[in-house]
């Protein structure tokens, strides 16, 4: 056989090549084994089961070479190997990997290629010998042979199917799997009849295991379209296999084509999923849709916000329409403060760029129906509003747009109301079948871990999110091998970079979820472990799937005191979406848990706090002088929430003009704090901070300077150096000390300690530009560092505070 061994070294190569296959080697001194003798592979083969099952991963064992059968047992020959063969001078393969799948049960499936004369008696072997085994176990492999029982051409199976894996394929999807090399092996080794086996531990399944891919697809073809670089490619992929075009989407086309501003295709269950992902992927209906017709496809999950949605909008607009990325920073640039600090998240990171640049789009929009209903009504709406924008929008009922797709099959009314009914009655859906059993949706035998919820009740918990498989693993504490053996034999779930440690699921089914409260505080619990919220910035499926979603498993759980801490350490960056989500929870505890408890204070107190955000100075005041006396009633005397409130209205005074009202306010809270919950407490420390401001602000610099003076060391000792108080109170002592012209030795050791607190912040910290700019004000040298630090936080070269740094610089000379 001419083609060995460089055949066998090519396709370990490509398997393990980071950009391809992404596979690394199974063993510790070389991923192939070259003309081995039958103790050689055996020790190896047995090497590679150990290590794949230590690490939970998946195990790939590619097979090129002879083989011979005997009496149907297929056999592997190796170096030694004598004829006829036997099972001590050669490899007998399904035997052996029985054997080592029962040994290893961690293994996290397993993925056979032969390349060998007689390969598909080992298939056939698979089929009737391993079938009880794996099922036992319970564990998912696949099999793809270069032929049936007849002998293997010129290792046609391996150069071919290197050269599909390197090149990519233009008719598949994001990633290339053994049931789609079967398809295209059979064409390009005529002589050969590939063969593929896949096994979900339980059955025979001829669509294989998502996870089990072989290799990223690099065809031009896929690369080049807007489903490549979309975070649900996945999903995209799925739901445009074997796509037959229907005429709605040639309807759809020719709206946009025509300039229809918004179109609403309309309909139960995924066909209108599967229209809008061939928007995203005009190959699959090359007669139909132009290339590069959309600009931007976003499928939403209910693990999105609008946030969420409008930053990845903003993201797809930024790399395919020329010119948004610059009309963002220039809207930004040119926007009034005060209009910018109220404006949501769609408004700056999408609306406001094209009303301000003028830039003409198409956007496409599925899964709104999956966002809880407030964000949905947001969402739908900005996107209905959009200006110099086409928007397609994916939705199960009729929403108000220029035209409407209808997708399924409308029926006329019949008396009285129709679920779903489109305006005036004229068309409703056929109505569903009766509502799939946890049986019919999640199979009669579920994993469970010791004493907690099984994996039905787990995903059940998450809804129509996009549930991170490691959330699943640390919920219920199985192995990712089986947590995925459970996810593969699920008919309504959709599994997005499956295989990976990035992997996310979510249900496809329609209807409402029912998951216990014990299943929502263990998936809360497990959130908490795996995505602490001091490291949200890490941007992983865990964060975002935590951002989303980690109230409400607080929620549903009854831990109604945690959803407010988790809200208030999970905050958002734009004050508009912090004020939504305040209104929405606190709208929604004092509903249902009525406004006198102390999370409903708590929340409330929250939701005032946002309106500050946004600029609403004087309604904030007036809500907090109205909580106040609620929470004296209903809270301890030394809870801390009363002295929270009470150091808001005494801002709030001061910066409505009101500062010798403030002062007065802030002596008594200072008093009452002191004695009740201590001097070192922060919210004690706090009024005293803001007791000096307001000092300052009644024109005593000197005497606000000194009260700052003496907080310092106290705010140090109980809080700590780098404490928003203490550096606030040494930021507001440089502030009236600064203007004396002649400050004192211990001035110049604040501005060291300030220094220090700087150079020890991240570049994404807000702070650190805030500080350090106002610390270097009148230092060209000081200062000009923090052009670049401004540019690296805000992510651009023309962010307004970046511009006013090097003005600044400019000014003074630097």
């Amino acid at each position: 056989m001419s083609f060995l061994p460089g055949a066998a070294r090519e396709v370990a190569e490509t398997l393990l090549d980071p950009s391809i296959g992404g596979c690394v080697p199974a063993l510790p001194d070389t991923p192939l084994l070259v003309d081995p003798s039958v103790t050689e592979l055996d020790a190896a083969v047995t090497e590679a089961f150990e290590r794949a099952s230590a690490d939970e991963a998946t195990l790939f064992i590619a097979l090129v070479g002879h083989g011979e059968y005997t009496y149907d047992d297929f056999y592997f020959l190796v170096r030694d190997t004598t004829l006829p063969p036997n099972s001590r001078t050669a490899f007998l393969l399904a035997q052996r990997i029985r054997e080592l799948l029962a040994q290893h049960s961690l293994l996290d499936g397993l993925v056979l290629l032969l390349d060998t004369c007689h390969a598909g008696i080992a298939a056939r072997q698979a089929a009737d010998r391993w079938m009880r085994i794996v099922g036992e176990a319970g564990r998912r492999f696949e099999v793809l042979t270069a032929s049936d029982d007849r002998a293997a051409a010129n290792g046609c199976f391996s150069r071919q199917l290197v050269n599909v894996l390197r090149s990519g394929h233009p008719d598949l999807g994001s990633r290339l799997r053994c049931p789609d090399m079967k398809v295209v092996l059979s064409g390009l080794c005529p002589a050969q009849t590939a063969v593929h086996l896949a096994f979900d531990g339980r059955r025979e399944i001829a669509a294989g295991d998502e996870g089990l891919w072989l290799a990223k697809n690099t065809s031009e073809t896929w690369r080049s379209s807007l489903a490549a670089d979309n975070p649900a490619a996945d999903l995209i992929d799925s739901l445009t296999r074997d796509y037959v075009p229907p005429e709605e989407l040639r309807t759809v086309v020719g709206h946009l084509m025509m300039g229809t501003s918004t179109i609403a295709v309309v309909g139960p269950g995924l066909d209108k999923s599967r229209l809008l992902a061939a928007l995203a992927r005009p190959s699959v209906a090359p007669d139909v849709i132009p290339p590069r017709l959309m600009d931007a496809v976003v499928f939403v999950s209910a693990t999105d916000t609008v946030e969420r949605t409008a930053a990845e909008l903003a993201r797809q607009l930024g790399r395919n329409v020329r010119g948004f990325a610059d009309a963002a920073g220039a809207f930004e640039a040119s926007a009034d403060p005060v209009v910018w600090r109220g404006a949501d998240a769609f408004e700056r990171a999408v609306a406001g760029p094209l009303r301000h640049s003028q830039l003409k789009v198409r956007i496409a929009v599925d899964g709104l129906d999956n966002l809880p209903m407030v964000a949905h009504d947001r969402l739908v709406d900005a996107l209905q509003r959009l200006e110099n924008a086409q928007t397609v929008l994916a939705v199960r009922n009729p929403i108000t747009a220029q035209a409407r797709v209808w997708l399924g099959t409308p029926i006329l009314p019949g008396p009285g109301p129709q679920p779903g009914g489109a305006p005036g009655g004229s068309k409703s859906w056929q109505p569903m079948s009766d509502e799939p059993t946890d049986e019919d949706l999640y199979g009669s035998s579920l994993p469970t871990s010791k004493g907690g919820p099984d994996l039905a009740d787990l995903l059940k918990a998450g809804k129509n999110a996009r549930i991170p498989t490691s959330i699943l693993v640390e919920a219920s504490g199985l192995p990712v091998s089986a947590v995925r053996d459970f996810l593969v034999r699920q008919d309504h779930v959709q599994r997005l970079e499956p295989g990976t440690p990035r992997e996310t699921v979510a249900q496809t089914a329609d209807g409402l979820f029912f998951a216990s409260p014990r299943a929502h505080s263990v998936m809360a619990d497990a959130v908490m472990r795996l995505a602490p919220s001091e490291d949200r910035g890490s941007g992983t499926p865990e964060q975002m799937y935590a951002d989303a979603m980690l109230a409400e498993h607080l929620w549903q759980a009854g831990r109604v005191a945690e959803v407010v801490e988790c809200l208030d350490r999970r905050g958002s960056s734009v004050p508009a979406e912090n004020h939504a989500t305040w209104k929405l929870w606190s709208d929604q505890i004092v509903k249902t848990k009525g406004s006198r408890i102390r999370p409903a204070i708590v929340a409330r107190a929250r939701y005032f706090t946002s309106m500050v955000k946004i600029g609403d100075l004087t309604e904030a005041l007036r809500s907090f002088e109205e909580l106040l006396p609620v929470a004296q009633r209903r809270l301890s005397a030394d809870d801390p929430e009363i002295y929270v409130i009470r150091n808001n209205i005494g801002y709030l005074l001061f910066e409505t003009g009101n500062a010798g009202e403030s002062q007065n306010h802030l002596r008594a809270l200072i008093a009452d704090a002191t004695k009740t919950i201590g001097a070192a407490h922060e919210e004690t420390l706090h009024a005293r901070h803001l007791f000096a401001v307001a000092t300052g602000k009644l024109g005593d610099g000197n005497e606000s300077a000194r009260l700052s003076l003496e907080l310092i060391p106290d705010a140090e000792t109980a809080l700590g150096p780098d404490h928003e108080v203490t550096i606030n109170a040494r930021l507001n002592y440089d502030f009236y000390t600064a203007k004396s012209g002649n400050p004192p030795p211990i001035f110049f050791e604040n501005q060291r300690h300030l220094a220090e607190y700087v150079a020890g912040l991240r570049d994404d910290d807000p702070r650190a530009v805030e500080v350090g700019v106002f610390l270097y004000w009148d230092d060209p040298a000081g200062l000009k560092p923090f052009i670049e630090r401004s540019k690296r936080l805000y992510g651009r070269d023309d962010h307004r505070e970046t511009l006013k740094i090097q003005a600044r610089v400019r000014e003074l000379g630097g």
